[in-house]
């Protein structure tokens, strides 16, 4: 998945000279966290809802302050091609919650942590109904084929699938996203060849 696929492509921006009451407007009005800086169509800062609060308790008149005055200046961007994974890896390091996206400079759209976490809903299946399977894999080779194919076997259709290592017990877990709300056939089937299948949640 690409960032063109998840992005928000109309993007509301302000000038370096927009007032900071007005950019509080917009934020509010939008229900928007985050508003681009633009200063002659090139990207020259961002100002985010966390920006506005910490000027608006530092005593100083807002009335006066600009969105020049308060915005980050130092932006960090993705592009639209750029892999939506790497962008929540540098938005995780970084500790942003946005990136703008730009394409031969010029701005076409803005990635957030709610985007990316619509993503991840999405991808898991939660929006359907479902249930959850998470199975304890071996190291042994092909083990998450084997899983697959013995859910499958039982007539059950999966939905998604995700594996990761636990931070725990280092073992790998297979979490599995299956299209039924009654699991019951596939888990008897897994337990039957020795897998085991933690926490099954089921919505």
């Amino acid at each position: 998945m690409l960032i063109q696929d998840v992005m928000q492509r109309g993007v509301v921006v302000v000038a370096p000279e927009t007032r900071l009451p007005e950019a509080a407007r917009l934020l509010q009005r939008r229900g928007i966290r985050h508003l681009p800086v633009l200063d002659q169509g090139a990207l020259v800062g961002i100002i985010s809802d966390r920006d506005l609060k910490a000027a608006l308790a530092s005593g100083v008149d807002v009335e006066r302050l600009t969105a020049g005055d308060v915005m980050t200046r130092n932006v960090l961007t993705t592009a639209p091609m750029f892999a939506v994974e790497e962008a929540a890896r540098v938005m995780v390091t970084e500790r942003i919650s946005a990136l703008p996206v730009t394409e031969a400079g010029r701005l076409v759209g803005i990635v957030t942590e709610t985007d990316i976490l619509l993503l991840f809903v999405r991808a898991m299946g939660v929006s359907e109904p479902s249930s959850r399977l998470d199975v304890m894999l071996s190291d042994a080779p092909r083990a998450l084929s084997r899983v697959v194919q013995t859910v499958e076997a039982t007539g059950t259709a999966i939905s998604s699938i995700m594996t990761l290592r636990s931070p725990i017990t280092g073992m790998t877990e297979a979490v599995i996203r299956v299209a039924t709300i009654n699991p019951g056939s596939a888990i008897k089937a897994l337990e039957a060849q020795g897998y085991t299948v933690r926490d099954s949640w089921r919505g």
